[in-house]
């Protein structure tokens, strides 16, 4: 499970940032949220952090912005 932490529209897609390292994440991964609803990963997005440990506390994904529902605190799953 990740824990949605932020979710930032740009254009036509959304950013969102997910707790934990999530490792398994890769560019075309199925996502479904707490209804079941899938979500397509368009890009495991590269972030600049001030401090390297910090890279493993989060990590940012890119999807459509079909998914305006997406809101801060719910999980996703790996499908």
């Amino acid at each position: 499970m990740y824990k949605v932490l932020d979710v930032f529209p740009i254009g036509v897609i959304l950013s969102v940032t997910l707790d934990g390292p999530c490792l398994e994440l890769k560019n075309g991964s199925l996502l479904t949220d707490e209804e079941g609803n899938e979500i397509v990963v368009k890009s495991v997005a590269m972030t600049h952090n001030q401090e390297a440990g910090d890279i493993s506390k989060s990590t940012t994904i890119l999807i459509g912005n079909n998914h305006l529902m997406l809101e801060k605190g719910i999980q996703l799953s790996l499908a």
